[in-house]
């Protein structure tokens, strides 16, 4: 199951730590430097300093009369993502990664206002493609309201489906709805997100002191979760393979025979081929041995034409294979007393 990932964190202050992680002022362990400048800001920053930039959007948005509360929500952090697999899947196809970026781009806008976009930005150089969203909470009339955006875990449950349904167009679905889940801290979804590729190097969390059970087993839990994904996804995949196995086999044999028939009938043309061409050659043989016989006797008749005035005439001796000069008289006289072989007849 590819599902999205979109999980929030509510701020009270903005820590430089923050600002420095999400505009690479300072590079995480687990980051790529070599695919850091594939990078990007989805929306114009208005500075280095992303805690000048909060503070900044809402001096200029609060219209409150009041001052703002210390304990006061100044910022959501927002991770906009989605599996892992099917992220790469996306990020491959460059025409569908940048619908990926408008959309989520698009979506923030209508959700919490463009001015409240302090930041949009883009990682692609973590495991997983992922966007990091800075949101200041300034309602439209002008006061600091984080509830007005999201409004406790219905508000949370609200944005994920709303996000989902964003998604769907790219294979993204929501989790499952009103599950047992716990919302995790960020530090701990955001080693989820970017876990390393092989689904069984699993940390299991030790328990802290004095940490609830039920809070161990929901960490516990999600630390198994990658791998559970993928045994249910390799169970899934084993089926599919037996079964195209199954058909690339037949294909195979198909195929085979597909072969055996072409090299029969390749032979086959070459051995008529060759039949062909030695009758060729036999033909041509007879041809040129008549033509060469008719050649001679034309000749020779040509000879005795001009030698007829001589009372001489040239003959064929086929025993010695030569030409031999008879006089006319001779050959009539030989004829004369031997009638018998002017009919071609023996005694």
């Amino acid at each position: 199951m590819q599902h999205v990932v979109c999980h929030v964190e509510k701020c009270q202050t903005v820590t430089t730590g923050l600002g420095q992680h999400v505009d690479r002022l300072r590079m995480p362990d687990n980051a790529d430097q070599e695919r850091t400048k594939l990078n990007e800001n989805l929306t114009p920053k208005r500075s280095d300093n992303l805690t000048d930039d909060v503070n900044r959007r809402i001096a200029e948005g609060y219209k409150g009369k009041k001052g703002i509360r210390k304990d006061a929500v100044k910022a959501f952090r927002i991770i906009l993502s989605g599996s892992n697999e099917r992220m790469k899947e996306i990020e491959q196809n460059p025409q569908e990664f940048q619908r990926w970026k408008e959309s989520n781009l698009q979506f923030m806008k209508e959700k919490f206002g463009a001015d409240n976009l302090v930041r949009m930005s883009l990682h692609m150089d973590e495991t997983t493609p992922h966007i990091h969203a800075i949101v200041v909470p300034i309602t439209k009339d002008g006061r600091l309201s984080a509830k007005d955006f999201i409004d406790g875990p219905k508000g949370m449950r609200d944005l994920q489906t709303q996000y989902a349904k964003a998604m769907e167009v790219f294979g993204l679905s929501r989790g499952k709805e009103n599950s047992t889940a716990k919302h995790t801290d960020i530090a701990e979804y955001y080693g989820r997100v970017n876990r390393q590729a092989d689904p069984f190097e699993i940390d299991i969390p030790q328990a802290k002191m004095l940490e609830n059970p039920d809070k161990h087993a929901q960490r516990v839990k999600l630390a198994l979760s990658p791998l559970q994904e993928t045994l249910e996804r390799s169970k899934r995949t084993l089926g599919e393979l037996r079964q195209e196995n199954y058909y690339l086999k037949q294909e195979n044999e198909r195929l085979e025979m597909k072969n055996q028939i072409a090299f029969a009938n390749v032979e086959g043309l070459k051995l008529t081929m060759q039949a062909d061409k030695n009758r060729q050659n036999e033909e041509i043989k007879k041809a040129t041995a008549e033509g060469v016989r008719i050649g001679q006797q034309q000749a020779i008749d040509a000879i005795n034409r001009l030698l007829a005035p001589e009372k001489r005439r040239f003959e064929i001796d086929h025993e010695r294979k030569q030409l031999k000069l008879v006089p006319i008289e001779e050959k009539k006289q030989e004829r004369k007393n031997d009638p018998k072989k002017d009919f071609g007849l023996s005694m």
